[in-house]
């Protein structure tokens, strides 16, 4: 066993410390301040590496916990605040970040977790390195063995995926997450003989484990290929992981507006504006903070632009003198910096009616920047544009709003458009003394729209936008696409996204596949989905497996149960979801529960379900750790239940209603599950029940 280089790629996560503007705000006396740093041990050769550090920022989850559970949670550097007070207190803190694929040439999949003390009236500085879960594979073939063996490709898989090294990705290097309970790796070489016939040849390699890379070197043999025996030698060399490097990625600055959201206009109606604070943060320190605008000088500043952080004390005091004033301030011990940009009141009271743009550029000196556009609109019109609600834009609906500044006895309505329509379209606004709302309907899924509130022919001088959701739509929802991963077979196309999954992991290990691709039967294209219940046995092993298809991963098999996680990313909201069955159920011949005796008629379900999981949903049949349709974190659930057979020989349609359990969170993943036998998870049901499914649809209001 020899070292395995790594570069660490060091994510300044956060810096959560007080001073400048903080040290005025009232603070808990017992509160403490974290600066963290989360380093990423990155193996050298990686096929990503020179998106590395996007992709390690954009999918890093940390989890903050003290002894009563979670208390901060955040998705993507960027997404993690600047400034954060915690009690006084121990405290762990756990990360992930990367790709948690079962196969894949891209990003691997890191882990890291670290305790830390938080004290009182201190910055506390913790370090977490996440480390390398998955196994590593690289592939080489020799130059003697490719001289008799052209056109080679080499498939390395697991129960659950599979990659192929060729010569045109010989420099790749494979990451592989083992399913619970896994530690072989199943590998075939093929290629073209001298003689032009195909050679294959397949094996097994063993004890294999996480945070580990194997290097399988395929060798000419020529000793046995002069006898008729094999091709080649195959050398396996198992490395460690190592660390031999650090290269630093910084999260970039971040400028937030006290009081008010910079992303939207700041509304004020004339000589009634009051000053606006802005909070620059960064995580070095600042090299430039820079002010700028096509219309500086004429709304009374010295000039267009100017960088604060470079300029002199001459320079520094006309823009205070201005009403523009620049503070700053950089902690050399947790290397992070605060600055505040205040635009004064009496600057904004004599700013002109309409939209007053000016951009503030942030860097630091790790050449990482930021920029925001100030908005600072000016109205003496009749009513005022507000904004909308994220949770009350949906994919075809939205609500907008507004507000009347003066009494009028002018009709007010709203105006709307698609971005880069010429044509607005009007609709009458509700009243509720001041306050101004409408409803729309019949808007394009993911598009953005601007709207304005007018009274009569008077608009607001402030238009704002909204964006509807996405029309998410499932992947291979006509059972289409199919291919065979060693016995099992999979709901999707040979390197395309497992989005469905299906028993067939645990079934395929007592030979048989419960659920199949079937051309025979489907409502359009080629082929639907069919899902058959049995008992399932080989060597007198052998338990009953309810035919089934669902959205996620089959993670592994525990003895003869099944290890599942449940749901896809989806952060749309589908009013129902439509589709075509066909089912036949039979009586009960298999039973673990007294909730489904033998004798009685077995049922068919589908049900989805949209939830702000964190993750997915994580099922051990072994534990009966089932899925609950009394989750907390379930926002809208529909259901269909099918006590009988359906009618006639062929598909009939059905449509499932998603009912919301709350209108106000918005879902980051979709569970969807369909079963020929609704206690299949007690392994309860009858050998006689199928349900097919073609040309599921989630429909959109």
């Amino acid at each position: 066993m020899k070292g395995y280089k790594y570069i660490s790629y060091l994510l300044i996560l956060f810096s959560l410390t007080a001073f400048v503007a903080c040290k005025d705000d009232a603070k808990n006396a017992g509160d403490g301040y974290l600066a963290m740093r989360m380093g990423v041990a990155m193996p050298m050769g990686d096929a990503g590496e020179g998106n590395v550090p996007d992709v390690l920022s954009d999918s890093c989850r940390v989890r903050i916990y003290n002894n009563k559970g979670l208390v901060r949670y955040y998705k993507g550097l960027n997404e993690v605040p600047a400034t954060l007070p915690l009690a006084v207190g121990e405290y762990t803190i756990k990360a992930v970040t990367g790709d948690s694929v079962p196969a894949t040439f891209q990003v691997g999949f890191y882990k890291g977790e670290c305790n830390v003390t938080i004290e009182g009236g201190k910055t506390t500085s913790a370090n977490l390195t996440c480390k390398v879960v998955n196994t590593l594979v690289k592939v080489g073939i020799t130059d003697k063995l490719n001289e008799i063996l052209s056109d080679y490709q080499v498939e390395v898989s697991s129960s659950k995926a599979s990659l192929l090294f060729t010569a045109a990705n010989a420099d790749s290097v494979g990451y592989f997450i083992l399913p619970n309970g896994e530690d072989a790796l199943n590998w075939t070489i093929t290629g073209i003989k001298t003689d032009g016939d195909t050679y294959s040849q397949s094996g097994v390699l063993r004890n294999v484990k996480g945070s580990m890379r194997y290097d399988l070197t395929f060798d000419f043999n020529e000793s046995e290929y002069n006898m008729g025996g094999a091709y080649f030698n195959l050398l396996v060399d198992e490395q460690a992981v190592e660390k031999v490097d650090n290269i630093v990625i910084y999260k970039r600055p971040d400028i937030e507006c006290k009081d008010h959201d910079i992303t939207k206009p700041i509304v004020f109606e004339e000589n009634a504006g009051n000053a606006v604070a802005l909070d620059l943060r960064a995580t070095s320190a600042m090299t430039q903070v820079v002010v700028s605008g096509e219309n500086l000088e004429a709304l009374g500043l010295p000039a267009n632009i100017v960088d604060f952080v470079a300029a002199d004390e001459e320079t520094l005091g006309a823009w205070n003198a201005a009403g523009v004033t620049f503070s700053y301030e950089y902690d050399e011990t947790n290397d992070i910096s605060m600055g505040m940009l205040v635009f004064s009141e009496s600057f904004v009271r004599t700013l002109p009616e309409g939209a007053n743009l000016i951009d503030i550029r942030v860097a630091d000196m790790h050449a990482k920047q930021w920029q925001e556009t100030l908005n600072i609109t000016i109205t003496n019109a009749v009513v005022l544009t507000d904004p909308t609600i994220r949770h009350e834009t949906w994919a075809k609906r939205a609500t907008l709003y507004g507000t009347v500044l003066r009494e009028t006895e002018e009709a007010i309505t709203f105006q709307y458009r698609a971005v880069g329509s010429a044509e607005w379209n009007s609709v009458e606004a509700v009243r509720n003394e001041n306050a101004l709302s409408a409803e729309l309907t019949d808007l394009q899924p993911g598009t953005t729209y601007e709207y304005r509130a007018v009274a009569g022919t008077m608009p607001s001088s402030v238009i704002l936008e909204f964006t509807t959701e996405e029309a998410f739509a499932l992947p291979n929802a006509g059972f289409e696409n199919w291919h065979k991963n060693g016995s099992v077979w999979m709901v999707c196309g040979q390197g395309e996204e497992v989005w469905w999954d299906t028993g067939n992991h645990g079934s395929a290990t007592l030979n048989v596949n419960i659920t199949n691709q079937d051309t025979s039967i489907k409502h359009s294209g080629n082929s639907s989905i069919r899902m058959q219940s049995q008992y399932v046995s080989f060597l007198g092993i052998g338990k009953f497996a309810a035919g089934n298809v669902f959205a996620g991963v089959y993670a592994g098999t525990e003895g003869t149960n099944g290890i599942l996680d449940m749901g896809r990313p989806c952060s749309s909201r589908p009013a129902k979801l439509k589709g075509y069955i066909k089912y036949q159920n039979g009586t009960v011949d298999y039973s673990s529960t007294d909730l489904m005796p033998k004798g009685s008629t077995d049922i068919g379900d589908i049900y989805v379900a949209l939830g702000d999981w964190s993750a997915p949903v994580h099922i051990t049949t072994k534990d009966q750790n089932f899925f609950s349709r009394d989750d907390e974190k379930i926002i809208g659930f529909g259901e269909m239940v099918l006590p009988e057979s359906t009618e006639g020989d062929g598909f009939i349609p059905f449509t499932i209603d998603i009912e919301y359990r709350s209108l106000t969170r918005i879902p980051t993943y979709i569970v969807l599950v369909a079963s020929a036998s609704y206690y299949g998870d007690y392994f309860t049901g009858s050998s006689s029940s199928v349900m097919w499914l073609d040309d599921l649809e989630l429909v959109y209001e």
